[in-house]
């Protein structure tokens, strides 16, 4: 008797945990895309610009060079505020934007008050874009032997029309 009353939960079972939740989970990750009658809209995360970085060259450590602002994820509009501390050579430094196909949106040179100590900064770098855009912004010196990128810090943020 008890194996009669078993039998039909066990299938209400199995049967109810396969129908399942048709709807699907946002995960946040990657632009979410929504189509409507010749309408697309794609929008930007926070997690869809982990890739929109290169490589670093010259990765900074904390006493080389430090980007307060922006923060990784920001939406930025220009000109974008940028501020921290660096060590750089002359007290020359770089602040270079590049879109995700690794070309350059928008560059600038800049200087500290010392070269040789971790000196603070703040500059407003302009920039046009028509669409929001997945940039990495880099703020760098320059190697005093040969001009590559040295103690390089790349913020990944999107920059607003």
């Amino acid at each position: 008797m008890k194996t009669l009353f078993l039998l039909p939960t066990i299938s209400a079972l199995v049967l109810f945990a396969a129908c399942g939740d048709d709807e699907e989970e946002d995960t946040g990750a990657g632009p979410t895309v929504t189509t409507t009658a010749r309408t697309t809209t794609v929008t930007v995360t926070a997690d869809s610009l982990d890739d929109v970085c290169a490589e670093n060259p010259d990765p900074a450590t904390d006493d080389e060079t430090q980007v307060a602002e922006p923060a990784t994820g920001d939406e930025v509009s220009s000109p974008a505020s940028v501020r921290g501390r660096i060590v750089a050579f002359e007290a020359v430094f770089k602040i270079t934007t590049y879109d995700e196909n690794g070309d350059v949106i928008a560059e600038q040179r800049s200087m500290t008050a010392e070269g040789t100590n971790l000196a603070p900064f703040q500059e407003e770098i302009s920039f046009t874009v028509t669409e929001e855009t997945p940039a990495c912004l880099w703020v760098y010196g320059e190697s005093g032997r040969d001009g590559s990128p040295d103690n390089v810090v790349q913020v990944p943020v999107l920059l607003l029309p």
